[in-house]
């Protein structure tokens, strides 16, 4: 082949590598690009429509002290009280073969998600006995058509516990205030988080002998935390929004790691990595992105 001829080649291959590699960057690191970009704008909700749960003692099963309260499990949630005893207590919800369990408590109700969906759930309560031993007091089955199959992940529960009142939950108005689209929300409340909230290695090293459930209030004056808190606040921040949020909690390369999916109505980006699709769930990793990129395979295990 002529020397000409294959340097004719050389240039075209080194111009196709030069094109394909100027379009993948520019498709994740576009500097002409603004972030969020524009999208669909919809109606800013306000603090007093925020979705909260409902205990009416309309449809509830009850045994042994315990009461299981399944009046509004169309909107994605039932709530479980504990009898009146000093042992701890527990709640299992079934679905197929996936079985999550709840710590449940006397004189309070836990607000358990139905985040399986529609379909029949056996739910169980369980007192212990001795050391991590327990015994079943009570089980019902429960069938459930959902009303939205968002619903579960519009409301708080006992990992994503909050209240009008709760802190981050103010922090989210004052963020998205004169916001315009979803988009935008999103972008706000991930922006507050992965530049606000500081890794708790401290604590990180107590959760790998027991389970830490989120306090957001904590998390949130504390300004630090790890991977459960970084999802949770980022979830209940977006979820008094209106924007069906869920923490995800599974495993990473390095070992058991909580994240984030939201769901929104709009498309575009809000960084040079997220792009959000119409109508699907995105997954975003506040913690990971607080610290550094990610790239590793994610594994699911519970959705809350």
């Amino acid at each position: 082949m002529p020397r000409s001829v294959k340097l004719v080649i050389a240039l075209i291959v080194i111009a196709l590598v030069l094109g394909i590699g100027s379009f993948i960057v520019l498709q994740f690191y576009n500097p002409f690009r603004q972030y969020p970009s524009s999208s669909t704008t919809s109606d800013s909700p306000t603090i007093d429509q925020i979705l909260m749960p409902k205990i009416t003692g309309s449809k509830t099963f009850e045994k042994n002290g315990y009461i299981i309260d399944y009046s509004n499990a169309k909107d994605g949630y039932i709530a479980i009280q504990g009898a009146n005893i000093d042992s701890p207590m527990k709640a299992q919800v079934m679905f197929g073969d996936l079985t999550v369990s709840y710590d449940v408590y006397p004189n309070a109700y836990t607000i358990i998600p139905l985040t399986p969906g529609s379909g029949t759930y056996t739910v169980r309560t369980l007192k212990q006995k001795e050391g991590n031993a327990y015994s079943v007091t009570a089980t019902v089955e429960i069938s459930v058509t959902l009303s939205n199959d968002l619903s579960p992940y519009l409301y708080p529960n006992q990992i994503v516990n909050y209240t009008k009142d709760t802190l981050a939950v103010q922090k989210s108005f004052e963020l998205t205030q004169g916001l315009t689209s979803q988009l935008e929300r999103v972008h706000a409340v991930y922006k507050f988080i992965v530049t606000t909230i500081d890794y708790d290695y401290d604590k990180a090293k107590r959760a790998q002998s027991e389970f830490l459930i989120p306090d957001l209030d904590e998390a949130y004056t504390l300004k630090k935390g790890i991977c459960f808190d970084y999802a949770a606040l980022m979830t209940a921040m977006l979820r008094v929004q209106h924007i069906p949020t869920r923490v995800v909690t599974g495993y990473v390369d390095v070992g058991y790691h909580a994240w984030v999916e939201t769901y929104i109505d709009g498309v575009g980006w809000i960084n040079p990595s997220l792009y959000f699709e119409k109508e699907t769930w995105k997954r975003i990793d506040p913690t990971f992105d607080a610290q550094g990129p990610y790239f590793g395979k994610y594994q699911e295990k519970l959705y809350y």
